[in-house]
């Protein structure tokens, strides 16, 4: 049986109990801008998980050891009382809004990890919202948002949803195929003959197809854990804004 669970029926019960590592970049929404995403899967992948500072950044995620029923003792829960582990929901997207690396070479149409909270009674998170779109919509799979992240202290990946388009979920890779001839043809134009984009190479760096999350979240030992917070490398309780990223790359971010 998996640690991690799927789909958007239980959250209430988590409620009533709760009284990182490189890979694919997770969507960080600048505050007061507006981002579009399509979305590759109806239901998300849920756990409990630690945001920590570690290395020099705030851009950490682990699943909680002792919550998730991993195992007994969990490091992180034991550096600090201020190391909670939130409640989250992980879906795929696309990140269709570009954006220009310092060298001028534009970025978009990258496939990315929606990391959305469950939140509180008191705070509900994005997670609850994203319940209710798929109940209102039928499916989030095809669909294409606007989302807006109105300030610094809103969840990082946005928290106001506008529908832009629903795209028949058969026909993701027709309507993905015309978006991408666009920015390959862009792209192009820039780079030198030796450096020219096909579609095959972007399809297979960024095919719009959902993540395994069970492949791509793979949880530390609590050796190794204990090990990372014992050097006093570690401390949780990271402010939403201080997410983002994937630890690799994250410097040619224009925000």
């Amino acid at each position: 049986m998996s640690w991690m669970g799927t789909g958007y029926s239980g959250l209430d019960k988590v409620y009533e109990e709760m009284g990182g590592k490189g890979g694919p970049r997770r969507v960080w929404v600048p505050p007061g801008k507006t981002t579009r995403f399509m979305f590759l899967d109806d239901d998300p992948s849920k756990f409990f998980e630690h945001q920590f500072f570690y290395n020099g950044n705030w851009r950490n995620w682990e699943p909680c050891i002792v919550r998730n029923k991993i195992g007994p003792s969990c490091p992180i829960c034991d550096a600090s009382d201020k190391n909670y582990a939130a409640y989250v929901g992980l879906h795929t997207v696309i990140n269709m809004t570009p954006w220009f690396t310092k060298k001028d070479v534009e970025v978009c149409f990258s496939r990315e990890i929606f990391a959305a909270r469950l939140g509180s009674d008191e705070k509900p998170g994005v997670l609850k919202k994203l319940k209710k779109l798929s109940e209102k919509y039928g499916r989030l799979r095809g669909l294409v948002f606007d989302i807006e992240r109105p300030g610094k202290k809103t969840e990082v990946c946005g928290s106001e949803f506008e529908l832009v388009e629903q795209i028949d979920p058969k026909g993701i890779r027709e309507y993905a195929t015309a978006q991408l001839k666009d920015y390959i043809d862009r792209t192009n134009k820039k780079a030198t003959q030796d450096k020219q984009l096909t579609m095959e190479q972007q399809w297979k760096r960024n095919p719009w197809e959902p993540y395994n999350f069970e492949e791509v979240i793979k949880p530390r030992s609590y050796e190794e854990l204990k090990g990372m917070f014992a050097r006093g490398g570690g401390k949780g309780g990271g402010d939403d804004d201080e997410g983002g990223g994937t630890g690799t790359g994250d410097d040619e971010m224009p925000y």
